[in-house]
């Protein structure tokens, strides 16, 4: 009679052994390379560290810049909507998700959008025009402004998308209602290269030309003029900070970082070059702006002034930043990539994660 209890003890030894040692063998192998058995998973919101190049095989490196290219204008409008500027593109979103992109009409020059609303932009030279329709039409504004073109684009408020700010025959000229009304600010000199920033306050900006400083209060209505850096430097960049000690930083034409600390500005010793921004608690963010592929982008953070400067953490390792934004009052900063990537930070600038790929220019 056939016992199977005999056949077991027969045969036991030699499948039980060989079956100890594979399991062992498995053991020791996914103990030595869990990606062998495991993906890891590149979430596109809340990771606290880019995924490292041989974790990408999911996402694939960019190979060419994205659809900003260098150096634009990063514009954010509270926790998510955000816009981002060159002279011939705007693209933005309201909520992260749907993203929409303006081109200036022909024989335009410059454009701006609303970062509350992507669907609307303006844009300059010869006349000002206007799309409410995500460019699909550009019209006519509603009252022509001030005679004396080109009309050079500034910027949509990022408090108040109806407030528009161009500069013509070195004006500062303003509408407040979507171009019902316009008025060209007096007080100011004749602006060479202005450069236009959001304050802290609703409605206040801050404006340059040259050396000069000017604080415009409740939408240009009112204006005064700030300590002028030396005779000799120009603003290049500006930004305000939500900081008591210090309430203006600049970049300025001698590449070095100035503040302005009470009645007069000074050096941010050992800030390094690059795009920069500030934000609240007197944060000062600082990106590399190298313009290139292939290599990983960097942004260093301080928040004492510029007196230490830290390098943040999980930020691409194959492009560089281009450009920052915050607004002076938050925590929340965004930064855009060479490649087109976009990403984010909800501490001051200390931890990133990948907000979107959708501003590549290829489908990865």
């Amino acid at each position: 009679m056939f016992d199977l209890r005999n056949v077991t003890r027969r045969w036991s030894p030699f499948v039980v052994v060989p079956l100890i040692a594979l399991l062992i063998g498995v053991t020791v192998a996914i103990a030595s390379n869990p990606s062998s058995m495991t993906r890891e998973r590149v979430s596109t919101r809340g990771a606290n560290h880019s995924p490292s190049p041989a974790a990408s095989a999911l996402v694939p490196s960019v190979t060419e810049p994205g659809v900003l290219g260098k150096s634009p204008q990063l514009v954010a409008a509270g926790p998510q909507a955000l816009a981002g500027m060159t002279p011939n593109r705007a693209v933005g979103s309201a909520d992260a998700k749907t993203w929409s992109t303006l081109v200036p009409p022909p024989n335009a020059s410059g454009i701006a959008m609303d970062p509350g609303n992507p669907q609307r932009g303006i844009t300059g030279g010869a006349t000002i025009r206007l799309t409410a329709d995500g460019g699909a039409s550009w019209k006519a504004v509603l009252v022509p402004p001030p005679a004396g073109g080109p009309f050079q684009v500034l910027g949509v408020s990022p408090f108040d998308g109806k407030v528009w700010f161009f500069v013509h025959q070195g004006k500062l000229l303003r509408t407040r209602d979507a171009s019902a009304t316009w008025r060209d600010i007096p007080g100011l000199p004749v602006l060479s290269n202005p450069i236009l920033a959001a304050g802290l306050a609703f409605g206040e900006f801050f404006i340059t030309s040259g050396n000069r400083v000017f604080d415009l209060i409740d939408n240009a209505q009112q204006l005064n003029e700030l300590p002028a850096l030396p005779a000799t430097l120009s603003v290049t960049a500006l930004a305000a900070t939500g900081s008591a000690s210090a309430s203006l930083v600049a970049r300025a034409s001698d590449g070095k970082l100035y503040l302005l600390k009470g009645a007069s500005w000074v050096v941010a010793g050992g800030a390094p070059g690059g795009t920069m921004t500030a934000g609240a608690k007197g944060v000062i963010l600082i990106g590399d702006g190298s313009a290139k592929l292939g290599s990983p982008g960097w942004i260093k953070y301080s928040f004492d002034g510029g007196a230490n400067w830290y390098q943040a953490i999980g930020l691409p390792y194959d492009q560089s930043i281009e450009a920052i934004a915050g607004q002076p009052t938050s925590s929340v900063f965004f930064a855009y990539c060479y490649g087109g990537d976009v990403y984010t930070s909800t501490d001051g600038g200390r931890a990133w994660s990948l907000y979107t790929r959708a501003l590549r220019t290829t489908s990865g």
